[in-house]
């Protein structure tokens, strides 16, 4: 794990980035449908489970751009990780309560996804908002709510100049012969625009339809 520090005075998104921390502290949110019409038809071929293949795509989109990889460090300092790892909530249907893993993040799919299954039968069933232990520094966090589609989803966060992204996913729904995800993003504005945000959800789009190249 690598961390640049990101010298605001010349950097040149000091002015936005002042901004939206001091001036006008706000996040951005939007929610897209994402067509995995074809991606599931390949889980469903391969067996393999929709939460960490959905997890793998949003990992591998953010960990491709600066801007959703920003955090600060223990002393206060604006930088960029150079990896950043998944948080995720396990769901527990005896008592419909959830517990907090994560899991470490790797380029190729099948790494991946062995780090996560193996994660859940490791730690998914220990009743902890922290059950594989201290969290690394270098994190986004990662959901999913299939019980329900949606058309927009927001979380507030109590900690309003929490940097690294929040993406939900919904339950996937058939339209006009397609299947589609509801995704949705939560970023700090002083750190990313509507046009990155915009960017994740092509990026995520490109992943699930060029499947092939990955899985």
């Amino acid at each position: 794990m690598n961390f640049r520090k990101i010298d605001i005075k010349n950097w040149d998104r000091n002015e936005n980035y002042n901004w939206f921390i001091n001036v006008n502290r706000c996040k951005i949110n939007m929610t897209v449908n994402i067509d995995i019409t074809d991606l599931i038809a390949a889980v469903k071929e391969n067996k393999i489970r929709c939460y960490p293949t959905f997890t793998y795509i949003a990992s591998k989109v953010i960990n491709a751009n600066d801007e959703f990889k920003m955090n600060y460090d223990n002393d206060g300092n604006l930088g960029v990780y150079d990896i950043v790892h998944p948080r995720f909530p396990i769901f527990h249907e005896s008592n419909k309560r959830i517990s907090i893993l994560w899991t470490k993040y790797s380029n190729n799919f099948q790494t991946f996804y062995e780090n996560f299954t193996n994660d859940i039968n490791m730690y998914g069933n220990k009743r902890s908002m922290a059950a594989k232990g201290k969290f690394p520094p270098n994190i986004f966090d990662m959901s999913s709510l299939p019980w329900t589609s949606f058309t927009s989803f927001n979380c507030p966060l109590g900690n309003d100049i929490w940097l690294p992204p929040f993406v939900m996913a919904g339950r996937f729904f058939e339209n006009n012969g397609k299947i589609l995800l509801p995704l949705s993003l939560t970023v700090h504005h002083a750190v990313c625009d509507g046009y990155h945000a915009s960017k994740f959800f092509n990026e995520f789009q490109n992943l699930a339809t060029n499947f092939k190249q990955w899985l």
